[in-house]
């Protein structure tokens, strides 16, 4: 979709599943121009040394401007009680401020729409893909274009294609994409200052629960803020990991995120692990396990 933000990763049951996995696909991919020729690290070792719950000698850095106003009340409850539980692992946790986040949901969205346009127009119907042929009318290579297109994307990736485009044209490309690339850098630096007090930072994964499927498509802004917490990292190319952590008043599942430094995955699982353990054991069991036994009467 946009070649400078996609950050593939895996989705798993437990936090060691993910690490396991991790290092089976990490790496270099010659067919991938946008994949370093790092070596992964020790991410199993990291999830198993977690999985004890001993954090001593960590700093976690909490986020400031990301966990505040607009976030759900059992979203920032479960937040807060999960930070008890690494400060009681052992953690030192301290506030680390990085004021750029406040930028990131509209720089985003201007760099990810423009590589989304990008990126998505070798599908013209003649190349790659689905080949629509207009109906009615002689077959020209724009009419043949305009079908493909036309039947081929969603709605939501018709509204990326136009935003992305008009962004990236001429007299609007350095007011926007160019200025959002400014913004990037602002963030990047950010989490240099941040990492710089920090081990790993730290924030609520979304600042709600999941909304019900489709709700928001006729308010696709509301639908974007959803993603206010977990874009910096898009932005920043550091490694992220979202942990459950717990269930909010309406009986959904909230989850906590760690970010680190680039190339330092084996924290986000160092960390990710110990507090699944954690909260396994304040539980009494998985979250997702039991979740029906934990649901909040509506």
């Amino acid at each position: 979709m946009a070649s400078s933000l996609d950050q593939a990763g895996p989705v798993t049951r437990t936090v060691l599943d993910s690490a396991l996995l991790h290092e089976l696909i990490g790496g270099h991919d010659p067919r991938d121009s946008t994949s370093l020729d790092e070596p992964v690290g020790p991410l199993v070792a990291a999830a198993r040394s977690g999985a004890g719950g001993d954090l001593s000698g960590l700093r976690v850095g909490v986020i400031t401007e990301l966990g505040g106003e607009g976030y759900q009340d059992g979203v920032r409850a479960r937040f807060a009680e999960s930070i008890e539980l690494l400060r009681g692992a052992g953690a030192e946790i301290v506030e680390v401020s990085c004021p750029s986040f406040d930028y990131a949901l509209a720089a985003y969205y201007l760099i990810m729409p423009a590589e989304a346009s990008s990126n998505l127009a070798k599908f013209d119907g003649m190349r790659f893909g689905l080949r629509v042929e207009p109906s009615d009318g002689p077959v020209t290579a724009e009419r043949v274009m305009a079908a493909t297109r036309g039947a081929g994307f969603g709605d939501e990736v018709k509204r990326r294609v136009i935003l992305g485009t008009y962004a990236l044209s001429a007299g609007y490309y350095d007011a926007y994409y160019g200025s959002a690339q400014q913004v990037r850098t602002l963030i990047q630096r950010d989490f240099d200052a941040a990492f710089a007090t920090a081990d790993v930072l730290v924030s609520p994964t979304a600042p709600t629960t999941a909304f019900p499927l489709g709700a928001k498509l006729d308010d696709p802004l509301a639908m974007y803020l959803n993603d206010v917490a977990t874009i910096p990292a898009n932005l920043a190319g550091v490694p992220g990991l979202s942990v459950p952590n717990g269930l909010a008043e309406d009986g959904l599942p909230t989850g906590f995120q760690v970010l680190a430094p680039a190339l330092a995955d084996e924290r986000v699982y160092r960390v990710g692990a110990a507090l699944e353990t954690l909260l396994e054991a304040s539980w009494g069991g998985r979250l997702l396990d039991r979740a029906p036994e934990l649901e909040v009467s509506k």
